[in-house]
């Protein structure tokens, strides 16, 4: 009689074991998710400020026509040019738009197209405008 009540009370206890390990199984994940949230960053925002590039002004943009031009548009470019210094806005502007899409130059016109290709409508009105009061 004592092994059967034994044995009834280990499979009892081994039973108990059992459902205890189940249940234990069951909460581990939900335990896990919550403990993993708990020790996750929380949101964080960055933020840059990034300053606007400085505009460019006729004065910067003909710097690269200083070596040709003169630092006052007075020499003829590489001796092969007409003097700009006393040119409208307008006709320097023309003059630049005719040397970017081929129609307008002499002997000069390859070496000018590869100095305004580089710049747009904008440029070509700051520099113009720039070198019209030089």
């Amino acid at each position: 009689m004592k092994k059967i009540i034994f044995m009834v009370l280990a499979l009892f206890l081994i039973g108990c074991d059992e459902e205890a390990a189940k249940q234990t199984q069951k909460a581990k994940p939900q335990e896990a998710v919550k403990e993993l949230k708990a020790q996750a960053p929380k949101e964080v925002t960055i933020t840059k400020t990034i300053a606007p590039a400085p505009l460019k002004s006729g004065a910067d943009i003909y710097k690269a026509c200083i070596g040709c031009h003169g630092a006052n548009a007075e020499k003829p470019a590489l001796g092969k040019s007409q003097i700009i210094k006393s040119w409208s806005s307008e006709k320097i502007a023309q003059a630049l738009n005719g040397y970017k899409n081929a129609t307008y130059g002499g002997a000069m016109k390859g070496v000018m197209l590869g100095q305004v290709s580089k710049l747009n409508a904008a440029d070509i009105k700051l520099v113009s405008d720039y070198i019209s009061k030089l």
